[in-house]
């Protein structure tokens, strides 16, 4: 199967799938049942279908169904149909990812790094989230100038994968909360942790709701140059 990996994380579940397959073989292993085909057939564009087709694939093979109906509220958050805990989805052209959890929210974010996202970071950075980058961004060139002969050859650019982290972080964090009047910029802030270009880490953010602040856990993965982060709600 052409699942990347699908493991627990903190009592949820999160799946990758890596879209290699033509769209008659999406569907045929899709699971979606038939009045949600209908949906994906009035997308005009082969690569949304194909990642709609393997968001739902990944989902019932991770839940063990035969048939998926995944259903959306007024803001876009999804949820499965007969199934009492909540769903989060992200794909791209190349990958789709499922976040699974059956004791509350979740969010997950995947994105393809580019440069380009340097253009926008102030708009969705606080000015002390853009710091505390500069500063990961040193300790990572300190440790590559006394570790020298140990540099990992092609290894990503720390600046715009941090922009990537933060990025992804504050969306998996907006999707987990599914509500329109929550601020990327705003309301969601990174506390510092360490980076060194790692291709696995976690951390924590803090989202400020209303007049309280709730601190959450993320996870961030490498997978090729896409970054995947997600989270899920702690037990209250």
């Amino acid at each position: 199967m052409p699942q990347i990996f699908e493991k627990e994380v903190n009592g949820a579940s999160l799946g990758v799938w890596h879209i290699v397959e033509t769209e008659a073989c999406l569907r045929k292993v899709c699971r979606a049942v038939p009045d949600d085909i209908l949906i994906v057939d009035s997308f005009l564009n082969e690569s949304r279908r194909k990642q709609w087709l393997a968001c739902r694939a990944m989902l019932g093979q991770m839940l063990g169904l035969v048939s998926v109906k995944v259903c959306y509220d007024e803001h876009g958050k999804p949820s499965l149909d007969g199934f009492r805990g909540q769903i989060s989805f992200s794909h791209t052209r190349e990958y789709a990812a499922v976040m699974i959890n059956e004791n509350g929210p979740a969010g997950i974010d995947i994105e393809k790094t580019s440069p380009r996202i340097e253009r926008v970071a102030k708009r969705f950075l606080q000015d002390g989230e853009l710091e505390n980058i500069r500063m990961m961004e040193e300790r990572e060139e300190k440790r590559d100038g006394e570790r020298e002969e140990n540099r990992e050859e092609g290894r990503k650019n720390p600046h715009t994968e941090l922009l990537y982290i933060h990025w992804c972080s504050k969306e998996a964090l907006y999707k987990l909360y599914g509500k329109p009047t929550v601020d990327l910029k705003n309301d969601i802030y990174l506390i510092p942790f360490d980076y060194f270009c790692n291709s696995q880490a976690t951390f924590q953010a803090k989202v400020v709701i209303g007049e309280s602040v709730e601190i959450h856990d993320l996870g961030f993965e490498r997978i090729e140059d896409h970054v995947l982060v997600y989270t899920i709600a702690r037990p209250k």
